[in-house]
């Protein structure tokens, strides 16, 4: 469909006043959108969540996807919910992917509660893991490791983590031999079914958290 409209959105009078819209193409259901971006026209839907009509124009009023119900004639935008940005002090739940001397790398997967469907990537310096001496980082941290974190630096590629608190450190960890989940005894993991026993830096609550 063809349409010519003399009329502004809120953005457009914002920034340039009225501008002539011309041979526009209307939004499909699962289009993104942002607020102020043209919909349609009042003789076709009837404005619904996530939008605004004016002067017979329905707009968008947030970023999202729109979705199109052809029996009510009603239009509506389905919010995207903003992912969550790991800032200076949170804490954080990550998974442990790779390991050397000095550095552990893990896919950040929740935030403030939140969880990621695309992780962040984080690294640990070794002199972060513990407040006592670490001489390696594979006497605290091995890959699949299931950890507690607090963000100590948000910039860069890589975020900066640190589990040198009590409450910090491994929550979840299972046997490099046999794959079953380690049961704490004391300071150390152990594995019931090869009777394999590890070093980690474990959080205070191990075993007892909800993942």
């Amino acid at each position: 469909m063809s349409i010519e409209i003399w009329e502004s959105s809120p953005r457009d009078k914002k920034s340039y006043g009225a501008i002539k819209l011309q041979e526009l193409n209307k939004p499909k259901t699962g289009s993104l959108v942002l607020p102020g971006d043209w919909l349609g026209v009042i003789e076709e839907f009837t404005p619904g969540e996530g939008t605004y009509e004016e002067n017979g124009i329905v707009y968008a009023s947030s970023i999202g996807r729109v979705l199109i119900d052809n029996i009510e004639k009603r239009v509506k935008v389905i919010p995207i919910e903003a992912r969550a940005l790991p800032r200076k002090g949170d804490i954080v739940l990550a998974k442990v992917t790779q390991i050397n001397k000095m550095l552990t790398f893990v896919d950040i997967a929740r935030v403030r509660g939140q969880n990621l469907a695309n992780p962040f990537s984080g690294v640990i310096h070794i002199s972060q893991i513990s407040t006592g001496y670490v001489e390696n980082t594979s006497d605290a941290l091995k890959p699949g490791d299931i950890i507690r974190a607090r963000v100590v630096e948000e910039k860069g590629e890589l975020i900066q983590l640190t589990t040198a608190e009590k409450n910090l450190g491994v929550i979840y960890a299972t046997c490099s031999n046999c794959g079953a989940e380690l049961e704490r005894r004391g300071n150390f993991l152990y594995c019931n079914d090869c009777e394999e026993k590890g070093t980690r830096k474990i959080a205070s609550d191990y075993g007892k958290v909800k993942i």
